[in-house]
């Protein structure tokens, strides 16, 4: 059951006299008698309870500017700004045309659903289809085109082909193109505004231009990889080769080909393309404004040095984002303001401001805490110019699909469409002093310092950027010196989020161990770095693996030796898997022993009624499975891995058995 809301309010003036006359004969030992309103002492009681009561009143309506001073002295963010929803457009024209950073997007041209381009892209006349993607040679195209998922290697090629005018770009033409890719939650696309701006790459990728139709390569130089070396969905942007510029000396190709090879790849598991399109743009709900005394009306015609100036900003109630920039001419000189979240930790000349979101205006401050800003009276500059953005909210947040339209089109013979190609994603709400009151609760509540091994093992799987599925916290572990305990040595041990069904693990090129890549590791070290307590080292890396090999004996005639051997097999795989292994399907716990019993558990369930399971034995480290009916023991930090599974039939009424 849930807590009533606590009431400090309670009590009138009413209740605390008649409770202060009660006392009154036992305090005063009998000597008070007279307890009439004409006393002396009852008129000094009422005026205490009345100012009693006023300060009870005040206690349950605690302004929000205290709280927000209270929640920046305990370190904790206040209310949140509106977020806006970001996504990727696929721009699509006949010619090349050059569509400027900032041009606004309408989606809902009657909601006034608006986004903006995060920078400048230019558009190519390329097919609207799914490209060629051959991947170690063989051609997965159809599967890119029908939306099946194609998981990448070290050496996969891209192809666009190119249509309308043969028209060619400018020199230093960049081409934007987006990889879409199947990655975990905790590793949010480049676009998101949960996006980590610096994630270490998983392997170091070259990319190289080439002609279809011709021989050779161009290495491609200056690339920005929004994806991180495959690790998460990103935007790529690649400089166009010289030759297939204006000023080139080459022709035109037909098809732009994109050759893609992975260095000292470390994937845990191969990148998943689930698509690739060129001609994209990142565009987020935020509308960029600009406005200047001008705009702003008879406000600023009255001002004086009074406190409680502010400058409401047009078409901003509540839809003003976090970032407004002012400027204000005074002197002779324009001085540059700057927003906070509360006056109270301001003095009488920081040039500062807070932003009313409800009324989407700039408040100032009262001379003692906070500048009273005064304008000059006349001047030929402006005197005063806000640059702020509009939008955000949940009311950007959609599916992908058409029915964009540009709000003016950059070139007027050519005509540009937009189509969301990603799920726009990240709006949210701005939140209230009450909420912020709330998450601060929860926040202080959750660990941010590195202090037990819980500790250590939640910042682990918290760590921004890649995704760790599991971590394992030895204290006193220290790899210099396995055979002893050193104080303050810490080793971490984590394993990283995976995709691991049945068609992967019935795979046996998969590899049953699964293994964090360095980027992923030094990610987790330099979070746990920045949490650990003074003194304290702090080593991060993979599980420790023991190969096993398993043998089931079975009894009896199955009636189909390799449906229940493919059964059996895939089973004892899934039960002694890291991440979904285990008696509740989260991964094999480290350190547990394995257990013949649970085995042939596992193994009967498997073959069901085809066969009746009469041993599973264990062997380590590619010894020879031996048939012991104790268990099997593992070292704290390891776990197993699965290198085969023999099937032995015992024929009824025979001790032996065959293969």
């Amino acid at each position: 059951m849930t807590l009533p809301p606590l009431v400090l309010d309670d009590l009138t003036w009413e209740t605390l006299t008649d409770a202060a006359r009660r006392r009154i004969p036992a305090a005063s030992d009998g000597r008070w008698t007279l307890h009439a309103p004409v006393d002396p002492g009852i008129t000094l009681l009422e005026l205490l309870a009345y100012l009693l009561e006023q300060r009870l009143y005040r206690l349950d309506r605690t302004p929000d500017d205290l709280v927000r001073a209270v929640l920046e002295l305990l370190g904790v963010t206040g209310p949140r700004p509106a977020r806006p929803a970001a996504t990727v457009l696929r721009l699509s024209a006949d010619g090349v045309v050059v569509v400027p950073a900032g041009a606004v997007v309408s989606r809902d041209p009657v909601q006034q659903v608006t986004f903006a381009l995060d920078d400048a892209v230019t558009v190519l006349p390329l097919s609207g289809e799914a490209p060629r993607l051959l991947v170690d040679g063989r051609d997965h195209s159809t599967d890119l085109r029908e939306g099946r998922g194609v998981p990448l290697s070290a050496d996969f090629q891209l192809s666009f082909t190119r249509t309308g005018e043969p028209a060619a770009p400018e020199a230093g033409t960049t081409l934007s193109l987006l990889l879409d890719l199947d990655a975990p939650d905790a590793s949010p696309p480049s676009w998101h505004p949960d996006a980590v701006a610096d994630v270490p790459p998983p392997a170091v990728l070259t990319w190289h231009w080439f002609d279809p139709g011709r021989d050779g390569e161009r290495p491609v130089g200056g690339v920005v990889d929004g994806t991180a070396g495959l690790r998460r969905s990103g935007v790529v942007e690649l400089p166009l080769p010289a030759a297939w510029c204006a000023d080139g000396a080459g022709p035109q190709p037909a098809a732009y080909g994109l050759r893609v090879r992975a260095e000292d790849f470390t994937w845990s598991q191969p990148p998943i393309l689930r698509q690739a399109v060129p001609d994209v743009a990142v565009a987020r709900h935020a509308e960029q404004r600009r406005v200047t005394d001008a705009d702003l009306g008879r406000q600023l015609e009255s001002w004086r040095r009074l406190p409680g100036r502010r400058i409401v900003l047009p078409d901003a109630a509540r839809r003003l984002l976090p970032g407004p920039r002012l400027r204000i001419r005074r002197g002779g000189s324009a001085q540059d303001w700057r927003e906070v979240a509360t006056l109270a930790f301001s003095g009488p000349g920081d040039r500062v401001f807070t932003v009313d979101r409800e009324a989407g205006a700039l408040c100032f401050g009262d001379g003692l805490t906070g500048a009273i800003p005064v304008p000059d009276a006349a001047s030929k500059d402006p005197v005063v110019r806000v640059e702020y953005r509009l939008g955000g909210g949940e009311a950007g947040n959609g599916g992908p699909g058409g029915g964009w339209l540009l709000a003016e089109q950059p070139d007027p013979n050519t005509f540009v469409d937009a189509t969301a190609v990603t799920a726009a994603e990240g709006g949210r709400e701005p939140e209230t002093v009450q909420e912020a009151r709330t998450r601060a609760t929860d926040d202080l509540a959750t660990g941010h310092r590195a202090v037990t091994a819980e500790d250590y093992a939640a910042l682990a799987r918290a760590t921004p950027g890649v995704a760790v599925a599991r971590a394992h916290v030895a204290v006193g572990a220290d790899p210099g010196y396995p055979c002893s305990d050193v104080p303050g040595a810490v080793t971490v041990r984590v394993l990283p989020e995976v995709v691991r069904d049945d068609r992967i693990l019935a795979d046996p090129a998969v590899p049953a161990a699964v293994r964090p890549d360095p980027g992923l590791l030094t990610a987790v070290r330099a979070h746990l770095a920045g949490a650990r307590l003074l003194g304290a080292e702090v080593y991060v890396d993979g599980p420790r693996y023991r190969t096993v090999r398993l043998r089931a004996e079975l009894g009896g005639r199955p009636a189909d030796p390799a449906r229940v051997r493919a059964a059996l097999r895939l089973a004892l795989r899934r039960y002694l898997d890291p991440v979904v292994g285990g008696d509740r399907g989260d991964g094999w716990p480290f350190g547990d022993p394995l257990r013949p019993t649970a085995l042939m558990r596992i193994a009967q369930q498997a073959v069901a009624d085809a066969a009746d399971v009469v041993a599973v034995a264990v062997g380590l480290d590619g010894a020879e499975p031996t048939a012991d009916c104790g268990d099997t023991p593992l070292r704290d930090d390891e776990l197993p891995a699965l290198a085969s599974t023999t099937l032995t039939v015992r024929p009824p009424g025979r001790p032996g058995g065959a293969r």
